[in-house]
């Protein structure tokens, strides 16, 4: 969490500053009926797996992720609810016993793609509200699915027994933080600079030994941000 609280000495330090100097407030630009603030970006992420360490092994992927917000009008505190996806790809040493035939499959690095799906619910704090640029902090939770495909040595895994397989489906949850930027050129239009840190875990995938997946990730991202 190193990037995440590195952020929030950076943002308090513009907090200060904006004080001082007493920013004019951002022209309205008539006002959002309904008071959200919708976000669309994309980006990259890298991976941190903490088990199994030594049988799974992930690439840097794409991000995608779309957001909305509504503001308290209390504390410059607002609730965000968030729909990711990030690629990826990588290598796991595979193990897979079928329980109604009673086969058993191995495989050293047998390629994947990996694909994340998750919705997030979280609460955001703008250290500045209402200005032309509004650093933030923001944390919450995360729920979703994880889908690895085996992509390689599936005609030696094949040659094992009748009924092996090639793709692990299964659900995952954990938490982040997340700090950044938003810049905003209207009260309608913006865009906003990001870094989250999170920590993710999957229900036991049955392709991997019966063992869950534990993993860390770090995510770079640019949106753009539109009122309504």
């Amino acid at each position: 969490m190193r990037i995440i609280a590195a952020l929030v000495i950076l943002l308090a330090s513009e907090f200060t500053f904006a004080q001082i100097q007493g920013l004019p407030r951002l022209p309205s630009a008539g006002g959002k009926a309904l008071g959200l603030q919708g976000s669309i970006g994309a980006g990259f992420v890298a991976f941190n797996v903490q088990d199994p360490k030594e049988d799974f092994k992930i690439d840097r992927g794409m991000y995608l992720v779309g957001s909305i917000e509504r503001g308290f009008n209390v504390a410059h505190l607002y609730l965000t609810l968030g729909l990711s996806h990030m690629t990826a790809e990588g290598v796991a040493n595979y193990a897979y016993a079928n329980l109604s035939s009673s086969h058993s499959y191995a495989a050293t690095d047998v390629k994947f793609k990996s694909v994340v799906t998750d919705l997030s619910l979280g609460l955001k704090m703008k250290l500045i509200d209402h200005y032309w640029f509004r650093p933030y902090i923001e944390g919450g939770g995360l729920g979703g699915y994880q889908q690895i495909t085996y992509t390689s040595k599936n005609a030696e895994i094949g040659a094992q027994g009748p009924d092996p397989k090639t793709k692990d489906v299964v659900m995952g949850s954990g938490y982040y933080g997340e700090g950044g930027m938003e810049i905003m050129f209207s009260d309608a239009f913006g865009v906003k600079l990001a870094a989250r840190q999170s920590r993710y875990q999957t229900k036991k995938m049955e392709t991997l030994g019966d063992r869950a997946l534990r993993y860390s990730s770090e995510t770079y991202y640019f949106a753009l941000l539109f009122g309504f």
